[in-house]
């Protein structure tokens, strides 16, 4: 049985920015991420997608938009509310009821490290807590689907693993699907799914480790140096999930062969080179 299906997005295009007829179906539990360098039509297809700005194409919903939680690129705020009334009001906005004192919203402050900042006037914070109370609000409210516009970037080590190690759970019970745009190489690393966008031109969209098969590696070679006529043995010391080494020779040190795994930023430089292909 198919996984149900969450959001469709069918041939859109939001000229000039997004040029390329856009189609992709996210399906519950599914992380997909748009990848792309700055101007590159990432916002635009985002908020074509969420409805928020007109395109051409077809957008079909199969849950209820007050479902979705969405984290802009700049952080909404409200007039002098507080950050507490801040999470409040965007709850409520979607017919979710947080109690001020319940242990929903004292989870939420925590998580995000927002709890010794909750009575203060939002938009008197830091330009990282207030990118952190934007999360926090589409956390409150996304209980079929998330989507997050380039703050994942901006997010400190700490709050990045606990915003992964909370979304992955979830979507591995199929209680939420992510669509996210980054420009964060490691970031895109983490979705199931990568649609490489360059100004406003889609070049491809499949897995990172679909994508990256399909990059030639760059290939390093190492010769071991020469002293009063003996060969020297030569020792590399390579972290074995990032890159291979081959030794030559019969395992003698004549000559070290390395073959760096190919990013996600490789990926799109290669399809740049070659004009792309979907």
């Amino acid at each position: 049985m198919a996984t149900p299906i969450v959001l469709e997005v069918r041939d859109l295009s939001v000229p000039p920015r997004v040029r390329s007829e856009v189609s992709f179906t996210l399906r519950e539990g599914e992380r997909l991420c748009i990848y792309g360098h700055s101007g590159a039509g990432k916002t635009t297809l985002l908020r074509a997608s969420l409805g928020l700005t007109r395109y051409r194409g077809e957008v079909v919903w199969h849950v209820p938009r007050s479902s979705t939680g969405y984290a802009a690129q700049s952080p909404r705020l409200l007039p002098r509310a507080t950050t507490l009334q801040q999470i409040l009001w965007c709850a409520q906005l979607h017919g979710v009821f947080l109690s001020p004192h319940g242990s929903r919203i004292h989870e939420l402050l925590n998580g995000w490290r927002l709890w010794a900042h909750r009575q203060r006037i939002a938009s008197r914070l830091s330009p990282g807590e207030q990118a952190k109370l934007e999360m926090c609000c589409a956390m409150a409210v996304a209980s079929r689907l998330l989507v997050v516009d380039g703050l994942l970037d901006t997010l400190d080590e700490a709050t990045r693993t606990g915003f992964w190690e909370e979304v992955d759970a979830r979507c591995a019970r199929r209680e939420l699907a992510l669509l996210y745009a980054t420009s964060s190489t490691r970031e895109a690393e983490m979705a199931d799914r990568v649609l490489l966008l360059h100004e406003g031109r889609l070049l491809a969209m499949d897995t990172p480790e679909r994508l990256r098969a399909r990059t030639t590696p760059d290939v390093v070679r190492l010769q071991p140096v020469q002293d009063f006529g003996k060969q020297q043995s030569l020792k590399v010391y390579i972290r074995q999930s990032e890159e291979d080494i081959i030794t030559q020779d019969n395992g003698i040190a004549r000559e070290h062969i390395l073959q760096r795994m190919p990013t996600i930023e490789d990926v799109l430089t290669a399809l740049l080179r070659q004009g792309g292909w979907q």
